[in-house]
């Protein structure tokens, strides 16, 4: 059975390079391309059932997952800022399509980072609901002036050499 959520936050679990990857990228990714702030938090999970929550795959040299989930706060105002919109404006399709773009750049950005020598192909970001319940995840939480954001890495490296 999976460990509760509250046990994967804390100290990295996984190789260093993944680990620093994992702890930085997210924010630089959140302030260069969506011009928002976001700084590490502690673990508090009762958001969640409320957060929009987006999965994306990623085979290759290491075959995983990323979950990402938003408080809708954050959400809509991640959105607004990188559509260049007022926040009156943002609907909550809108708000969806920018977080599933989110997930694809946060995704690419921490693997590329964590293992710039790996192929590694990511499936479409698509709506999830639940909360995770991986095994082994790497986890960090974030908090924004608008609201939180918390993503999940699951992985695992891949059994034989991958064609490229």
């Amino acid at each position: 059975m999976s460990e509760p959520i509250e046990l994967l936050c804390g100290p990295a679990a996984g190789p260093d390079a993944f680990s620093d990857a994992f702890s930085r990228v997210p924010a630089e990714v959140l302030e260069t391309m969506f011009f928002a702030e976001a700084e590490p938090a502690c673990c508090e999970h009762a958001w969640l059932p409320s957060a929009e929550a987006v999965c994306i795959g990623f085979d290759g040299s290491h075959t995983g997952v990323m979950r990402l989930c938003v408080s809708r706060e954050a959400a809509d105002s991640i959105a607004s800022a990188f559509l260049g919109l007022e926040p009156m404006e943002i609907t909550e399709a809108l708000a969806a399509q920018v977080i599933l773009e989110l997930a694809n750049i946060l995704c690419g950005a921490i693997l590329s980072h964590a293992w710039p020598e790996s192929k590694l192909a990511l499936s479409p970001p698509q709506v999830c609901a639940g909360a995770p319940e991986y095994e082994r995840a790497e986890h960090h939480c974030f908090e924004m002036p608008e609201g939180k954001l918390a993503v999940w890495v699951h992985w695992s490296e891949a059994a034989g050499p991958v064609e490229g």
